[in-house]
C-alpha cells in the first residue's frame, strides 16, 4: 500500500483490489483510495492524482473520507471532475464519509452530484449491484 502524507498532516492510501490478479475488465474492477486527516487543496490534488493512478487499472474507485476530519471546500470540483471523467468511460467514482461534517462541505461545495456513502461495504455494494445487472443482461 503507497502513502504520501500532505504537509498538514493529510494522509492518502491508495487499496488496489486485493488477491492475485485475474483478468477482469477494467469497468468491473474497483480499487480504493483511503484518507485521513485535514483536507486542503494541496492534498486534493494528491488525491486526485491517487484516484488517476487506481483508475488506470479500476474502473470503479471507492474514496474512503471515514476518518477525514475537514476538507477545503475549493477543492470539491477536482474531485466531481474526476467523477464525470470515470462516468464518460464506463466506470465510477464513490465516496465513503461518516462525518456529517464532511458530508455537508463536500454537498455544499458542488459535490451534490457525488455518490455519498456511510461505508465502504456500501459503497463497494453499490458499485457491486451495477456490475451484476450488466453481466446479467449479457447472458
Amino acid at each position: 500500500m503507497a502513502e504520501k502524507s500532505s504537509r498538514n498532516g493529510a494522509v492518502l492510501a491508495l487499496k488496489p483490489p486485493v488477491g492475485p490478479r485475474l483478468p477482469a475488465r477494467w469497468e468491473d474492477s474497483v480499487a480504493t483510495v483511503a484518507v485521513r486527516g485535514e483536507v486542503d487543496r494541496e492534498a486534493f490534488w494528491a488525491i486526485d492524482y491517487s484516484v488517476g493512478r487506481a483508475a488506470a487499472e479500476a474502473g470503479r474507485i471507492v474514496l474512503d473520507l471515514r476518518e477525514v476530519t475537514h476538507v477545503d471546500y475549493a477543492g470539491v470540483t477536482e474531485i466531481v471532475a474526476r467523477r464525470r471523467e470515470l462516468l464518460a468511460r464506463g466506470g465510477d467514482l464513490l465516496i465513503a464519509a461518516r462525518n456529517p461534517y464532511v458530508c455537508n462541505i463536500l454537498k455544499a461545495a458542488g459535490g451534490a452530484e457525488l455518490a455519498l456513502f456511510r461505508s465502504v461495504e456500501e459503497a463497494t455494494s453499490a458499485v457491486a449491484a451495477p456490475v451484476a445487472r450488466v453481466r446479467a443482461m449479457r447472458k
